[in-house]
């Protein structure tokens, strides 16, 4: 490392660390390309409690689908498939093109939803494989 800079490991960088990084980083990029990104949310409850969820980002004209969780004892009736369904209509309306997403454990769920390989990491974790996938949100 060059003279008078030190390097220190963070064990678990807390978010501020995390966001501070980020927000940096999006600085860097404003500079040549406008950086927005709008969060969003779609949350499912019975009484009160959440039973299933997404979490997704737009930007650039794409949604990244952050998180997908559906509690099991819902899994295999369609409550994934309709938040994802609703998770493209926001970003089709908000003017995404294309949507984008990573998985290894339910890769042939959204590839059932039109998704298609577009990368993979083997052995991430290990023994499996993480498979990127993307679909277009336009009418073909």
């Amino acid at each position: 490392m060059r003279e008078g800079l030190e390097v220190g490991l963070l064990a678990d960088p807390p978010a501020e660390f995390r966001g501070g990084l980020g927000q940096r980083i999006n600085a860097f990029h404003s500079a040549s390309v406008p950086f927005e990104a709008v969060r969003f949310g779609l949350e499912v409850t019975r009484g009160g409690v959440l039973v299933a969820g997404l979490s997704g980002v737009m930007s650039w004209g794409w949604l990244f689908v952050e998180a997908l969780w559906v509690d099991a004892a819902l899994r295999g009736q369609g409550v994934g498939r309709e938040l994802m369904a609703r998770a493209e209509a926001h970003a089709l309306a908000s003017g995404c093109h294309g949507a984008w997403l990573d998985s290894f454990q339910a890769v042939g769920f959204y590839q059932a939803l039109g998704y298609a390989r577009f990368g993979a990491l083997e052995d991430y974790p290990a023994g499996q494989t993480r498979v990127f996938l993307r679909k277009s949100l336009r009418a073909v």
